[in-house]
């Protein structure tokens, strides 16, 4: 316990600081009963969201707009958590963070490969991190895709995650493949994150499996969609999730579509969101990314909300943050595309008191 102290003591601290700025039970029935998107803006801008509002037009912001205040809002705050971590640990934190500075590489690489000038993402760019806005502007003005990806893997950490997407462009010449090495890239570096978390708190080693099981399923679901074949996504599965890569490539091929896809994931939380999936006008799939996150979440988040004086607290931090934005996606989008408040409050587990 003394050595705990010692070593979280700071970082447990200043992760309680930040929770007081976390939206609680009652203001987020408030603002699950808002009337209107501007009404939920309103609220949201005298909270911890005015300043990430104000950089996309602050009350007047477009509703198109309104995902991207929120993942500024995230990525400002979780770009937090790597400074204030122990030292011995803060290598750890920067590699399960770290997707929001690669979704800043991965929205430079796409628009160069549509020829695209950096004033086109510009106001989509997560300014945090070594690869801010100042960082992706410098590297757009390259002449092309390759000495782009170059330019920014220069003492970047990311090194071979960025040299694997330069390969993958190369033998085709498309972007969407050196998107996706990216993307294994990440999470084969969180795979290596839940086998040394294994060690320091076993509950933050479960929460990481999740996550990864999460983003698996998700890419099942979009799968399906677009009507590929296993083998053609196979292997841009992620390993170290809890749920097998066998066991995916079952539940893929029994399913004849979406719904019946979904309707093999255990928990009555998929079952409420293939409800609300079939009322809903565009039959949008972060529904399912909402209801997934709950699901699969919602025991470890519970049990990381206990960890004191660990690393648990700090990754517990992170989850409710998360949480709480994906809450307030599916509440903007909810009334955007007409679902009632009980269609909405039946995809939400956010209980933070």
């Amino acid at each position: 316990m003394i050595k705990a102290r010692t070593l979280y003591g700071y970082s447990n601290a200043r992760v309680k600081a930040m929770e007081s700025f976390l939206i609680d039970g009652r203001r987020m029935e408030e603002i699950i009963k808002a009337q209107s998107v501007g009404s939920i803006i309103s609220m949201l801008y005298q909270m911890d969201y005015k300043q990430d509002l104000e950089e996309f037009g602050g009350t007047n912001i477009q509703e198109e707009m309104i995902d991207f205040a929120l993942s500024k809002n995230l990525a400002r705050r979780i770009g937090r958590l790597v400074d204030i971590s122990p030292a011995t640990d803060r290598k750890l934190v920067r590699s399960i963070v770290s997707k929001w500075e690669l979704s800043n590489i991965k929205l430079a690489i796409e628009a160069k490969g549509r020829k695209e000038p950096y004033e086109s993402i510009s106001r989509y760019i997560v300014d945090e991190g070594r690869y801010n806005k100042q960082a992706v502007k410098e590297a757009m003005a390259e002449e092309s895709v390759e000495s782009l990806i170059s330019k920014l893997m220069i003492n970047s950490p990311y090194t071979h995650i960025l040299r694997a997407a330069a390969e993958e462009y190369k033998k085709r010449k498309r972007t969407l493949d050196a998107v996706n090495a990216i993307d294994i890239g990440y999470y084969s570096t969180l795979g290596s994150a839940v086998t040394k978390l294994r060690s320091v708190h076993q509950q933050s080693s479960r929460m990481l499996k999740t996550s990864i099981d999460v983003r698996n399923l998700m890419l099942l679901i979009k799968a399906k969609r677009s009507g590929v074949k296993f083998n053609d996504l196979s292997a841009l599965l992620a390993e170290h999730g809890t749920i097998s890569r066998e066991e995916l490539s079952k539940m893929y091929e029994n399913a004849k579509d979406i719904e019946s896809l979904v309707s093999s994931i255990k928990g009555a939380e998929m079952q409420n969101a293939l409800d609300v999936y079939r009322k809903s006008k565009n039959r949008e799939l972060l529904i399912f990314e909402i209801a997934l996150k709950n699901s699969m979440l919602k025991d470890s988040v519970r049990l990381l909300g206990h960890s004191v004086l660990s690393f648990g607290s700090i990754l517990a931090y992170l989850y409710f943050k998360e949480i709480e934005v994906d809450t307030l996606r599916i509440v903007i989008h909810g009334n955007m595309y007409g679902l009632s408040n009980e269609e909405k409050e039946r995809l939400m587990i956010w209980k933070k008191n």
